[in-house]
C-alpha cells in the first residue's frame, strides 16, 4: 500500500510539473511598435473624398477656450500627454474650416490608467461649463459617440452667439474624444469654425479609428 502511494503521489507530481501553467500557456502579446501605431492612424479615405493632410498640426487642447473655469483648465492638462503622440496625423476637408486630428499612445498599464483617469477628469470637470458675455456664449458638455473600445470619453464645446442653438449655430465647434483599447489610447479632435461643422464625421472618425486600431494590435 505504502509503495502504491508512492507511486500514485510521484505519477501525480509529474503530471502538474508536465501541465502549463497559464503564465507558460500564452504569453502576453508584445506591445504595439512605433510602426503599427502610425499604421492604425485614419487615412483621409477614411473620412471622405474631400479630406487631405493639414499642414497645421494642433498640439494644443481646446486651445484657451477653457481657461475661465479653472477646473476645467486643470482636468485638460491631464490629457496634455495625448497631443503630444509621436503617432499622430492632422486632417483637413478641402476649402473648409473643418479637419480632425488623431493622436495614438501606448504604453505600461500604469501610464495608460494614468491617462484614463485624466480623460473622465476631463469629462467631469468641464461637461457644466458655461460662460457668457453680451457678445458670446460658449458651452462645454458632454458627448456620446456609444460603446467603443475598452473605454470612450467625450466632451463638446461650441461657440456663438447668445441666444443662438449653439448645437445648429456655432461659429466654433469642437469635439474631443478619448478611446482606450487595452493598454493603448486613442484622442480624436474634430473642429470646425462658422458652421463647417459635421457633428456626425465625429463618431464615425472614432468607430473607424478604433477599428483600424484594434486590427494593428491583433498584429503585434
Amino acid at each position: 500500500m505504502i509503495i502504491y502511494r508512492s507511486l500514485l503521489a510521484t505519477g501525480l507530481l509529474c503530471v502538474v510539473l508536465s501541465t502549463p501553467t497559464p503564465a507558460s500557456a500564452a504569453s502576453p502579446p508584445q506591445p504595439p511598435s512605433p510602426d503599427q501605431l502610425k499604421a492604425a492612424l485614419i487615412l483621409p479615405a477614411d473620412l471622405g473624398e474631400d479630406f487631405t493632410r493639414n499642414t497645421i498640426r494642433n498640439r494644443d487642447p481646446l486651445n484657451d477656450m477653457v481657461t475661465r473655469s479653472k477646473a476645467c483648465t486643470t482636468a485638460v492638462k491631464g490629457i496634455v500627454p495625448l497631443y503630444r503622440a509621436e503617432a499622430a496625423t492632422w486632417l483637413k476637408k478641402e476649402d473648409t474650416w473643418e479637419g480632425v486630428s488623431e493622436y495614438i499612445v501606448s504604453g505600461t498599464r500604469g501610464k495608460i490608467s494614468t491617462l484614463e483617469r485624466a480623460a473622465k477628469k476631463m469629462v467631469r470637470d468641464c461637461s457644466h461649463v458655461t460662460v457668457t458675455s453680451d457678445a458670446t456664449k460658449d458651452t462645454i458638455r458632454k458627448l456620446s459617440v456609444g460603446m467603443l473600445g475598452d473605454g470612450v470619453y467625450g466632451i463638446k464645446l461650441r461657440s456663438g452667439f447668445p441666444g443662438r442653438n449653439l448645437d445648429k449655430e456655432s461659429m466654433v465647434a469642437i469635439d474631443i474624444v478619448i478611446v482606450r483599447v487595452g493598454n493603448t489610447m486613442i484622442l480624436l479632435d474634430h473642429d470646425g469654425h462658422v458652421g463647417q461643422f459635421d457633428p456626425a464625421l465625429t463618431r464615425s472618425a472614432a468607430e473607424t479609428a478604433t477599428r483600424r486600431l484594434r486590427e494593428a494590435l491583433e498584429t503585434s
